[in-house]
């Protein structure tokens, strides 16, 4: 009824607007909500609770379901677990819809599931664990935004494999581009290159080392391992170039366009239709349509064109890392590198080249430097220099790299050709590494918050319209965006955020206070320095923190009239015991909890990581008894005292 309502307005107001001399405001209003409710449905009935047929409504906890699935994307193994993604096909027999997080344990002999292999397993999916500890990684959110809200652990229950019944595009991409790494390995390409050519080419990083990863992030290059916008954009690029003959004949421009989009979605079809390469050429097969009208804001429309029909079909994307980032570029380079091209104008065609290849990069850092901040916290300081070393030579890489995979499916790749890629792709590596290695231009543990994000947008989007057209009001709404930026740092120096936070640490105590921006750590039974754990670099970068200075553990801590009382393997309890407090029992402490609460009710009981499990299990127990919350932090994460 909303959608329909928001319709008919869009449409009334869509009527007077041709009928008005001047438009107003009305027709721009109701477009942006028609848009608004339609955004909003779409992401209703992708949910799974609005889905009949999705396989959370068949899966009941007082039965084991058998569930049949298929392979659909491998992802990237921990130390102990081959990773999947995999779709349900049916639940008990009755058909079924939806996606799910696959684990399956490493085994010397068994090899990994293929894509497009079907299973019968009968176990019960389980809700991906959040992280336990602030500012972590949250794992069951970036797999809940792809559409995976549960896991099956293949370690307990039965499974079956089973042969194979259809085979859809996708799986025939996957089988090929299994054909291309087995002709690659059978011509003797070294392990590490023929890792970086399949995320090149094939969209595939699973089997890139830690290390080689780390390089390309840390100098700002891990853009190039993802198939992504910066690969179909040189591709578009080079196909431009070599149809651009056809222009010149009649219907020219519609034939070259034509075989364009068909090349673009040919490599999509290589890469495996990955979700980020579909985005990436679906975004640049309306790109290259509005460079054919040959007008900015053509192509402009026509990314936000792409943007719109990829959000009808899967709303989820918007929450992906690398769909912001993608179209954050491309909008940047389209908005931002003519007003950079027209600072300077040089003489010569090199010069022209390595100028428009800088202002690209600036273009798109520009645009995406706010979100890299946010999710990673870091700042590659030679980002220019690699840019400027890689990219103009990525083209020929994805060329060269194209013609190596047919020779080598045609079985007629000679030795000097092979050896030829293969040192270009290591001389690739190289240089990354090297300028890896210059840490002191390489920026970390950079906070950034949501806030800061938005502020920093609405300012470069302000600096844009006053660059390009410059008036009063434009000023003094940029002046207010630098005013807002400068209000959310200072808020943070004249409210500091102060807590307590008991962590969640296996076999080892560890509470923290954080006092502005400095973090206080006690701690006991650590064996690594405290400053050097995950988890504390983590939570120091996500909250802002200056200063780490670690202390031996107390028996009680205060927190703005809150108080903690540890009791640890001494069993020893403080003889003044203040009202309200919270009890924290670490180290397996052999108490009488019933004895304990006799004598004084806690407003709440935490178990960190520290103890026994039977232990923490019987005072569970006694604490629901006694009608007291109770909080283990190997399960509900870490214990906040505000």
């Amino acid at each position: 009824m909303t959608l329909l309502s928001g319709l008919v307005i869009f449409l009334l107001a869509f009527f007077r607007a041709k009928r008005l001399m001047l438009p107003d405001a009305f027709f721009g209003i109701s477009t942006f909500l028609l848009f608004l409710i339609i955004g909003i449905t779409t992401t209703s009935l992708h949910l799974p609770q609005n889905q009949p047929g999705h396989y959370i409504h068949h899966i009941s906890s007082e039965e084991v379901p058998i569930i049949k699935l298929q392979i659909e994307t491998p992802l990237k193994p921990d130390l102990y677990n081959h990773k999947f993604v995999a779709e349900v096909l049916s639940v008990n027999g009755l058909p079924s819809h939806g996606k799910l997080l696959l684990l399956q344990p490493k085994d010397s002999l068994k090899t990994p599931f293929l894509e497009g292999e079907e299973l019968l397993v009968s176990t019960t999916p389980k809700v991906i664990p959040p992280p336990l500890n602030p500012h972590q990684f949250d794992y069951s959110r970036f797999m809940a935004q792809k559409g995976n809200y549960r896991q099956l652990d293949l370690n307990s229950g039965i499974v079956k494999e089973l042969p194979a019944t259809a085979e859809g595009l996708r799986i025939k991409a996957a089988k090929f581009r299994k054909r291309i790494v087995s002709a690659l390995s059978a011509s003797n390409f070294g392990s590490e290159e023929l890792a970086v050519v399949q995320a090149l080419l094939l969209g595939q990083k699973q089997d890139i080392s830690a290390e080689t990863y780390n390089n390309f992030s840390a100098a700002g290059a891990i853009h190039i391992l993802a198939v992504s916008g910066l690969h179909v954009g040189i591709i578009l690029l080079l196909l431009n170039w070599i149809f651009a003959p056809l222009r010149r004949s009649k219907n020219g421009k519609i034939i070259k366009t034509f075989l364009v989009v068909m090349s673009l979605w040919g490599f999509a079809i290589l890469a495996g239709l990955s979700p980020s390469v579909v985005r990436a050429v679906t975004m640049f097969s309306f790109i290259a349509i509005g460079l054919e009208i040959n007008r900015r804001t053509s192509t402009l429309n026509s990314v936000f064109l792409s943007l719109l029909l990829l959000l009808l079909i899967q709303p989820r994307w918007i929450f992906e890392i690398g769909f912001q980032l993608s179209y954050l570029a491309v909008i940047s380079i389209i908005l931002f590198q003519p007003l950079f091209s027209r600072l300077l104008e040089p003489k010569t065609k090199i010069g022209k080249y390595f100028w428009s290849l800088l202002t690209v990069t600036m273009a798109a850092q520009i645009g995406v430097v706010p979100l890299s901040l946010f999710y990673f916290h870091q700042f590659p300081g030679l980002f220019f220099l690699t840019n400027l070393l890689i990219l103009p030579f990525l083209g020929l890489i994805l060329i060269f790299g194209v013609a190596v995979i047919i020779l080598a499916l045609l079985g007629f790749l000679p030795h000097f050709i092979l050896k030829t890629y293969e040192g270009i792709i290591e001389l690739l590596n190289e240089i990354v590494a090297l300028i890896a290695r210059q840490e002191q231009f390489l920026l970390k543990d950079i906070p950034f918050s949501t806030s800061e994000v938005f502020a920093w947008y609405f300012l470069i989007f302000m600096v844009f319209l006053l660059w390009r057209k410059y008036n009063y009001q434009k000023l003094l709404l940029t002046f207010c965006a630098v005013v807002i930026i400068q209000s959310l740092y200072l808020a943070e120096k004249v409210f500091p955020d102060e807590h307590l936070v008991i962590f969640h640490k296996s076999r080892a105590t560890l509470i923290a206070r954080t006092e502005g921006k400095k973090l206080q750590l006690y701690q006991q039974d650590l064996k690594d320095p405290v400053a050097d754990l995950k988890l504390i670099k983590n939570y120091r970068t996500g909250a802002g923190l200056d200063e780490i200075a670690a202390a031996p553990l107390k028996n009680i801590y205060a927190q703005k009239g809150h108080f903690l009382i540890l009791v640890d393997s001494s069993a020893i309890l403080p003889k003044q015991i203040p009202s309200g407090f919270n009890l924290l029992l670490s180290g397996s402490p052999k108490i009488n909890l019933e004895r304990i609460l006799e004598q004084a009710k806690p407003a709440a009981i935490v178990a960190d990581g520290n103890n026994y499990k039977s232990f923490v299990n019987r005072w569970r127990e006694t604490a629901r008894e006694k009608d007291i919350p109770f909080h283990f932090t190997g399960e509900q994460g870490a214990y906040l005292l505000e």
